[in-house]
């Protein structure tokens, strides 16, 4: 059942949602209106705040530590050889700068979904939408991927479930009732989902450090030293690695994503996301140091010093225990990886639906029934679009390769409104209460909109080919913002810069480097320091277009009692 104004306040009295410190006593008109008894019943359809500090990180963190524990460690070693290890340090470095600005934005203005909710405050419906659906295509269709990645590696001991680089129709059976589990989980409340997450992650963090000490055991110095030493495909090889690693941390925004069900997340969300990116970096960085260091190129049936042919192995690190005669070091990574894939499919199934929420509650990109929640403060709706998005692709495009790419590039397209966001909303909002503030962002958010980009364009044109038109379609979902609030003329050329932006990732792709599949006009790596120059002007367009945008802002939104005060929800 909808809320009315006043049943929606009243939900806010009763419902005793937490607050930050920073913001208690403030009440917005739509907390002080009086309605009848009947909004108690509907007290409890609201964001449960179960998740405490370790809850996060591990939220995060599982997130991280998805499918890609299995692969990229040994893909980056593949691509750069023994400096692939530095790619890892390197990516967490662009990758931090990102973070801090979505830190800043989620611990300011709390929201589930929070990627589909401030780039619409920052820069209107036109960028909204676009960045919205972005997000949601992304969320939504890592879950085929991950799933058919968690098939493929269950294929070592059932071949019957892929073949000829794709799931069979027993494959794809297994990969719908995998699909329906994970679903189940995100349909408990909040706590017990959390509570899973706490115990497979643990698990997985734990199988990763016994498979990394193991294989230190049958450690060759000389991998580091023979085969043209460390920098065997010289600098262009460390920055293509550079271009895979950065993927590798893409679950740090999940404690964004969820920050409605955090507790304290003014303290909890810059703790939970700085201690994770830590963590997984010490993570990924080992997985690389003892695989390359266990290397027996005869025992694993490999030209010595091939490098490259890292790559093309399934399953590198059952291959690597085998050439090392550490058997049992096989089963386990086998084991960690589906246990890694399972989790990393339900964190982000879940997150796909808040986002989804988010669309209709906040922004009006949706129709009003994917923002209910139910009593366990899911937003199960929602939810049952990820199940039909993600149905209809495990279908259509049943292969890892075929997904991952446009997965990849859909999430990261997400990534870049975060910093323009946060500078616009320092200029539009420099009294809100900032539990945490990102350090020198004049400078740091420019360059984080850089590496956004840099990822989208690293992406590859195959994906891009595809994402952008794909991204491009959700200006449709503007037909259902118009029946609520009109688009003036002003948030069309506020906002055109975004769908100039998407154009011009398009071509650039498409004339772009043959490493990322383009037709070589700019060949790399020069073809990736034009087009950083490029996304650096588009963030002052962006910056300038958002800054003299004049439609309701968040702030005005709550003095109307249209919205709720940050952390709470209906």
């Amino acid at each position: 059942m909808a809320l009315t104004l006043g049943e929606f306040a009243l939900v806010l009295r009763v419902g005793g949602m937490e607050r930050s410190p920073r913001v208690q006593g403030e009440r917005t008109m739509a907390e002080q209106v009086s309605v009848g008894a009947g909004a108690a019943a509907e007290a409890g359809h609201r964001y449960k705040k179960d998740l405490g500090l370790w809850a996060v990180v591990f939220l995060a963190t599982g997130a991280i530590l998805g499918p890609a524990v299995g692969f990229t460690p040994v893909s980056v070693l593949g691509l750069a050889g023994p400096a692939g290890i530095l790619s890892w340090v390197i990516a967490f470095l662009m990758i931090m700068v990102l973070a801090m600005s979505y830190v800043e934005l989620g611990t300011m203005w709390p929201r589930a979904g929070g990627v589909a909710y401030y780039p619409a405050r920052a820069s209107g419906p036109l960028v909204g939408v676009l960045n919205a659906w972005g997000a949601f295509i992304g969320y939504s269709l890592a879950v085929p991927s991950i799933i058919v990645a968690f098939v493929e590696y269950l294929s070592y001991w059932f071949p019957s479930l892929y073949a000829n680089g794709t799931l069979t129709w027993a494959g794809i059976g297994l990969a719908f009732l995998v699909l329906l589990s994970m679903l189940f989980i995100n349909s408990l409340r909040i706590r017990y989902m959390g509570e899973i997450n706490n115990a497979l992650t643990i698990f997985t963090i734990l199988g990763l450090l016994i498979i990394v000490l193991a294989l230190l055991t049958h450690f060759h110095p000389s991998n580091f030293s023979n085969f043209h030493g460390l920098f065997p495909f010289g600098a262009s090889g460390l920055l293509l690695a550079v271009s895979a690693t950065v993927y590798g941390y893409g679950g740090f925004r999940q404690p964004i994503d969820y920050a409605e069900e955090v507790r304290d997340p003014g303290r909890t969300i810059p703790r939970a996301v700085f201690l994770t990116m830590f963590i997984v970096l010490i993570v990924f960085a080992l997985e690389s140091f003892a695989f390359a260091g266990a290397i027996n190129w005869h025992g694993m049936k490999l030209a010595s010093g091939g490098w490259a042919t890292l790559t093309g192995l399934q399953f590198p690190f059952v291959t690597v225990a085998s050439g090392a005669n550490l058997a049992v070091i096989g089963l386990l990574a086998v084991i960690t990886t589906l246990i890694a894939s399972f989790k990393d499919g339900y964190i982000y199934s879940g997150g796909a639906a808040r986002v989804g929420q988010t669309m209709a509650r906040y922004d009006n990109y949706l129709p009003p029934i994917f923002a209910r929640l139910s009593i366990q403060g899911i937003p199960m709706v929602s939810l049952g679009l990820v199940l039909v998005v993600v149905a209809i692709y495990l279908v259509l495009l049943p292969a890892f390769s075929s997904l991952f790419p446009l997965v990849a590039s859909a999430l990261v397209l997400s990534y870049a409104p975060g910093p323009l966001a946060c500078a616009i909303f320092r200029r539009r909002h420099p009294d809100e209460p900032r539990p945490y503030t990102m350090p020198f962002l004049s400078v740091l958010g420019p360059l984080a909109f850089v590496v956004a980009s840099l990822m989208v364009y690293w992406s590859g044109w195959t994906a891009i080919r595809i994402l952008i038109p794909s991204v491009v379609v959700g200006v449709v979902l503007l037909g259902f913002y118009r029946q609520t609030r009109p688009i003036t003329r002003r948030d069309l050329v506020y906002g055109a810069w975004m769908p100039a932006y998407l154009g011009v990732i398009a071509l650039m792709s498409f004339l772009g480097g043959s490493a990322f599949g383009g037709r070589n006009v700019l060949p790399f790596p020069s073809d990736s320091f034009i087009f950083a120059l490029v996304a650096l002007a588009f963030y002052y367009i962006g910056y300038w277009s958002g800054v003299h945008w004049t439609g309701t802002s968040i702030t005005e939104e709550a003095h109307q009692g249209t919205l709720a005060p940050a952390g709470e929800s209906a």
